[in-house]
């Protein structure tokens, strides 16, 4: 399960990771916006990015409890950029 944890981990770093960087974008790209305005923009991103890969690890979770080493290996490979 370790080995789930970090695939988990990896995966969600590097999609918080992306997010961070979009939305430091698209607020730049909106220009003079209160705190308010970017905390609610901010709170969008974060909760369509949990909505989007809730599923995602769940179904991985699921895998490691089921010794579905195959699916594992094909999620780390689809899913995270950087490979050791």
């Amino acid at each position: 399960m370790e080995d789930v944890n970090e695939l988990v981990f990896d995966l969600l770093s590097q999609v918080e990771k992306s997010r961070q960087k979009e939305l430091a974008e698209a607020l730049k790209k909106m220009g003079a916006i209160d705190e308010n305005q970017k905390k609610v923009v901010s709170d969008l991103t974060s909760k369509l990015v949990g909505k989007l890969f809730q599923p995602v690890v769940e179904n991985i979770r699921i895998a490691a409890l089921n010794n579905e080493g195959k699916i594992l290996e094909a999620a780390s490979k689809l899913l995270i950029t950087n490979h050791n």
